[in-house]
């Protein structure tokens, strides 16, 4: 299973950093591949978040590999717990070459881009700072290949 993830954000504090390498150190063996794909925040105070959107989304559809299945994480997207996610991400990858998840910046992911994508996922009705959502995803997709593989992190 090859995973992408998609940032925008500009420097990382140093806890997030941490963090994601921890989790990504513990996700990058046999079977599994994840990097992220760090792109920096286009915001300009003097256009409108939804032209900040517009330019930071042509800069995510410019990295997307191609032939992935694309995930854009928004809190309006569809709610999952963490069995129904380590099951959708395997469905997933019985099809298509690659999971690519997109984390939109301090204004959020273009709706275009939203709805291009094959699938909308929230984690929580509660809004995050992308440094966190990062975390967080890694953290999922961490529990999801652990229930995957029968592995002991994930209890119920």
């Amino acid at each position: 299973m090859r995973i992408t993830i998609i940032n925008i954000a500009n420097k990382m504090p140093s806890w997030v950093t941490e963090a994601c390498s921890e989790y990504l150190k513990r996700i990058n063996h046999g079977k599994y591949s994840c990097n992220i794909i760090e792109i920096k925040s286009d915001k300009n105070n003097k256009r409108s978040a939804n032209e900040n959107m517009m330019q930071e989304a042509l800069k995510i559809e410019a990295v997307i590999p191609k032939d992935n299945y694309v995930i854009a994480l928004d809190e309006r997207g569809k709610s999952l717990d963490s069995i129904k996610f380590a099951k959708q991400l395997e469905l997933i990858s019985n099809t298509h070459a690659g999971i690519c998840f997109i984390i939109g910046g301090a204004d959020g992911i273009l709706p275009e881009l939203r709805n291009k994508a094959n699938l909308n996922i929230s984690l929580s009705a509660f809004v995050f700072p992308h440094a966190l959502v990062r975390v967080i995803i890694l953290e999922q997709i961490y529990r999801a290949i652990s229930i995957l593989d029968n592995h002991p992190y994930h209890r119920e």
